[in-house]
């Protein structure tokens, strides 16, 4: 076999380069995360980004999550969940509720009486999703998965105080499991992301929004609503962070390991606290011109007993389908 001198140059250079760049040096990987929300979003300023800070550390600059925020990268808000399962975006923060058909499992953790608040109600998400949840997410990988705070009812016109104030008012849903609970109520569901509310609501295209507290003060809601239900028995928006499955499977093992590492339930919780921390700081900045309306036992009571057959037959559709919809139900302590 003849050698030369540029044979012998070259593979002095690939073996020095070998030496002094070793593998994964070279090759960053980076991963693009699209969302609705704006940058200034609380769990986009105060999860999300610091995540992404961890991310690089702990990979010494070999992972790299680029946030982008406002449907930068386009598209609509409930396209973000399939924007990631097919591989258009590598990960996403949204809402399973804009796509509720393709998480039947997860419509029903959004039932009215699934928890007290958003830490009770994520420690419930995780408890419950390798059993019954996990079934909802193929094609992704789930980095977190959390619960709203207790939604409310914003009005700009007319308070709801009791149940009968529902009958005939348009109001604002974020997904089709929580149009059921405001039906159950007599009131008109409208499905509308978020980023429709304060328009709608302030030109009287809808009378009302379902939505939680935490989101009055992200989605600047107090200039445009007076009334604030603040202590319903309503269900509770999931949230979710995903990301696509074939993009985290051909990561490095030890890419993996930092996704690994961070995400889960700890960040899920991380999300939760600020949720309930801005609810009642929504409820605080509401209270200063605006006024809070609370139920009494009885009315609550009332609400509650107007949906149980609502939650009977969401459990029943469940079953009909194939699903272990009254495993979940049961899990939950919705009818017992």
């Amino acid at each position: 076999m003849l050698t030369n001198r540029r044979t012998i140059i070259a593979g002095s250079l690939a073996t020095t380069a070998a030496t002094v760049f070793p593998r994964g040096a070279w090759a960053k990987e980076e991963l693009k995360l699209h969302s609705f929300v704006p940058p200034t979003h609380i769990i986009w300023a105060r999860v999300l980004t610091p995540w992404s800070q961890e991310v690089a550390k702990l990979s010494k600059g070999e992972l790299t999550v680029r946030l982008f925020p406002s449907m930068q990268l386009g598209g609509k808000p409930p396209e973000l969940y399939r924007q990631t399962q097919q591989g258009i975006t590598d990960a996403t923060f949204t809402l399973p509720g804009y796509t509720s058909a393709d998480f039947p499992m997860m419509a029903l953790t959004e039932l009215p009486g699934t928890a007290t608040s958003a830490d009770d109600g994520t420690k419930k998400l995780w408890a419950n999703f390798d059993k019954y949840l996990a079934r909802d997410y193929k094609g992704t990988k789930v980095l977190m998965l959390w619960n709203s705070d207790t939604a409310s009812i914003m009005s700009k016109s007319k308070p709801v105080r009791r149940l009968e104030d529902f009958k005939g008012m348009k109001i604002r849903t974020p997904s089709a499991a929580q149009s059921s609970q405001l039906e159950a109520l007599g009131a008109i569901p409208i499905d509308m992301p978020v980023t429709q509310i304060y328009n709608s609501l302030d030109r009287g295209v809808i009378d009302a929004s379902m939505i939680p507290m935490s989101a009055a003060l992200d989605f600047k809601l107090i200039e445009v609503a007076k009334y604030f239900t603040v202590d319903a028995p309503l269900g509770r928006s999931p949230f979710l962070v995903a990301m696509n499955l074939n993009r985290y499977q051909k990561l490095p093992a030890n890419l993996k390991k930092v996704i690994d590492d961070t995400t889960g339930l700890k960040l899920s919780l991380k999300g939760a606290a600020e949720y309930d921390a801005q609810s009642q700081a929504g409820i605080e900045a509401a209270k200063k011109d605006r006024e809070l309306i609370t139920l009494s036992a009885q009315e609550r009571q009332r609400w509650m007993e107007a949906f149980k057959p609502m939650i009977r037959r969401k459990m029943e559709e469940g079953e009909k389908a194939g699903l272990p919809a009254r495993g979940l139900v049961d899990a939950y302590g919705l009818l017992g």
